[in-house]
């Protein structure tokens, strides 16, 4: 009976799945941290491909949607879906102008787990994290996009605004 049970609860985990593709930190409140996930469903992109939620760790680590005020700067706007893959941006790279040529976060399948990449300095970076360093009024300073390049190596890049 204990074998039937898990090996369903493997068989359901494998069909559907929100996979986490990387998060956003800031040095506002750092506990609390954005998510990125993928839906995925039987080795499939569910729509919507990407969705985002905090953890907030400032209280007691519950979950929370993004709020009114939130969703322009980060809300996944996407732009391309197919089963494997998917292209989206979010406001606050949009706001980082010029300085982020490639705005596109591209999400693709491998062996079933979801993803995120972006191309900075004419590579394509496996995206982890996002740090965000905010002032007072909530403009970004700078920030920092870590993740794996193309030969396995982790990798930063620090932009300024």
């Amino acid at each position: 009976m204990k074998a039937l049970l898990i090996s369903s609860l493997l068989i359901l985990s494998a069909t559907a799945l929100a996979q986490d593709i990387f998060v956003i930190k800031k040095s506002m409140n750092p506990k609390n941290v954005l998510h990125f996930k993928a839906e995925v469903t039987a080795c499939k992109l569910k729509a919507p491909a990407v969705s985002s939620y905090w953890v907030m760790g400032e209280d007691d680590g519950h979950i929370e949607g993004l709020l009114s005020k939130e969703l322009p700067y980060f809300a996944p706007k996407i732009s391309y879906t197919k089963e494997t893959e998917a292209d989206f941006s979010i406001g606050a790279m949009e706001k980082m102008g010029s300085k982020i040529p490639d705005k596109s976060i591209r999400v693709r399948l491998e062996d079933c787990k979801a993803k995120a990449f972006i191309n900075l300095n004419g590579q394509e970076i496996q995206i982890n994290e996002i740090y965000v360093s905010v002032n007072l009024f909530m403009s970004v300073k700078y920030m920092t996009i870590a993740g794996i390049a193309p030969n396995g190596e982790k990798v930063s890049h620090r932009i300024e605004n």
